[in-house]
């Protein structure tokens, strides 16, 4: 079960039907895991299957329910949710549906009703089920809820800040070591074996996401999965982790050249850092991710480097690895105190050829503070 005391929870829930009541929605049904567990503090692997839906109820005024499927009945009696109903599973006929709307009923008719509908999360629960739902109670509004949940989630709590700093502090140190325990020729699957297992020891919980890449002077991208490709002469290695601590996540990268690297590369690698760490002194609550994005991508555009961004350079993290706020040019979200986001700008050297560098930041009273060690600024050489 969650290490938070209740107290976390009766304050997550008590504003969250603050913000429904100000956005004039009924009741919110949360089926997404991340969500589940941050208004229940129920975490479960079982969530890994696509089957059986969970439904956590959360009205303007009445306790929280829980609509489970009979699998969970342990482990949902060990939060402070009292109010439980069971469907006995699996039954694919019905997946708790009938008790769900049974519930939507209790309210007033023509009332908003709100599901995760949004970007950055999701619903679990057949899309057929939803559909019904909203057929059959036809006297209701179904609405999207996410950003009434994003606008509590986005701003972290005293604890929810010493989870992620820790978990970052961790990732960080076995970084740092990481240079010591590699050598030339070794495999990209070797070096992240060395990599998860130092993760383990030191404290993490799990690895929920481990992205490596390799090639001359840079990579191609950095979103796939180790190889058995050997780390050859010139070669610029990258490894990104997304790991977690009571589910709460790091998420950064470092590289790591082989043998004599290119000057471009070595210079670019530099320029990355620079935009990063003159952006840094713009950081602060009242600054706009727009104005981040247009900081790291302006300093870039005036080194004459050409921008290979992925579409944003960065976002918000918690319990999941990617949240909301995007740092992109579009998102005009200001920065306030307790949030925390990533910034991960990148450089496309040539076709197929790209560097990137990430940190994790918390944003303070009046600034920032690094929870990530600095990335060195000058590329680290395994010889």
């Amino acid at each position: 079960m969650n290490d938070f005391p209740k107290e976390e929870f009766a304050n997550r829930i008590s504003k969250i039907q603050e913000n429904l009541e100000i956005e004039n929605i009924e009741a919110i049904i949360i089926t997404s895991p991340s969500n589940f567990r941050y208004f229940s503090g129920l975490d479960s692997n079982f969530w890994e299957s696509p089957t059986r839906p969970w439904f956590l109820i959360i009205s303007k005024n009445d306790p929280v329910k829980a609509i489970i499927p009979s699998i969970g009945i342990t482990a949902i009696e060990k939060t402070f949710i009292k109010n439980i109903e069971v469907w006995h599973s699996p039954n694919p006929k019905d997946e708790g549906v009938s008790l769900l709307k049974k519930t939507i009923k209790n309210y007033p008719k023509n009332s908003n009703i709100g599901f995760e509908l949004a970007n950055e999360t999701h619903l679990r629960m057949s899309i057929q089920d939803y559909i019904k739902i909203q057929e059959e109670l036809s006297d209701y509004n179904f609405v999207d809820s996410s950003q009434v949940i994003w606008n509590l989630r986005k701003i972290k709590s005293k604890i929810e800040i010493q989870y992620i700093s820790k978990v970052c502090s961790i990732a960080s140190k076995v970084f740092d070591n990481f240079p010591e325990q590699i050598y030339p020729k070794i495999s990209e699957r070797e070096a992240t074996s060395i990599f998860k297992k130092e993760l383990i020891n030191n404290g993490i919980d799990y690895i929920m996401y481990m992205a490596c890449a390799s090639g001359q002077g840079g990579y191609d991208q950095i979103i796939a999965n180790p190889t058995e490709k050997q780390l050859d002469n010139g070669d610029i290695l990258i490894i990104d982790t997304g790991s977690t601590l009571n589910g709460y996540f790091c998420d950064f990268d470092r590289n790591f050249g082989f043998g004599k690297i290119s000057q471009a590369s070595l210079d670019a690698y530099t320029k990355l850092w620079e935009a990063i760490e003159s952006t840094l002194e713009i950081i602060k609550p009242g600054i706009s991710c727009s104005e981040i994005y247009s900081s790291l991508s302006n300093y870039l555009v005036q080194e004459n480097i050409n921008n290979g961004s992925v579409g944003r350079m960065g976002h918000g993290l918690g319990l999941q690895l990617t949240e909301p706020p995007s740092i992109m040019q579009s998102d005009q979200t200001i920065l306030e105190k307790n949030m925390i986001i990533t910034l991960e700008p990148s450089i496309e050297l040539s076709k197929n050829t790209i560097l990137v560098q990430e940190e994790n930041i918390l944003i303070t009273e009046d600034g920032y503070k690094l929870l990530s060690t600095r990335t060195p600024e000058k590329l680290p050489i395994i010889n």
